[in-house]
């Protein structure tokens, strides 16, 4: 798979904006955990929330950010696919499924059950070491955010 250029808009790279991102990723899980409870389908779409911010933090580190306009949510999920490889096609097919399943929560009448709010944090903790960790090895001179 290919990323369309014409989807991306080159950014410097800045470390300091990344760890920004991370950390607010990460104290959006955080947020979810404690609610998870009381609304899934709010827990569900800020979990997608927080994968897309990863995600967004992943792109930067390669010196990119998404052109603001209809689909770059996709945009940031087929970065993300590419960039992470084969490896983690599990995850990044799982990541492609929320977003879709959280536009039908936004936009439709669709819900979803506390077992998949559950299962999306998750995926959304492990989606965000993978790429905590693949920043890291890309960039080893670099010190990035630790919870």
């Amino acid at each position: 798979m290919t990323l369309n250029e014409k989807l991306l808009q080159k950014q410097t790279v800045n470390f300091l904006q990344i760890n920004k991102i991370l950390q607010k990723s990460y104290k959006t899980l955080e947020t979810v955990k404690r609610s998870l409870s009381q609304d899934y389908d709010s827990s569900f779409a800020l979990t997608y929330d927080s994968m897309l911010k990863t995600s967004l933090a992943l792109m930067l580190s390669r010196g990119y950010r998404p052109r603001v306009s209809l689909g770059h949510h996709r945009t940031l999920v087929d970065f993300a696919k590419q960039v992470l490889g084969p490896k983690f096609a599990g995850i990044t097919s799982t990541y492609s499924r929320m977003r879709k399943k959280r536009n039908k929560i936004i936009y439709d009448v669709n819900s979803v059950s506390r077992t998949e709010a559950e299962q999306a944090v998750k995926t959304a903790e492990r989606y965000f070491k993978i790429v905590e960790d693949k920043i890291s090895e890309d960039n080893p001179q670099q010190k990035l955010w630790k919870p």
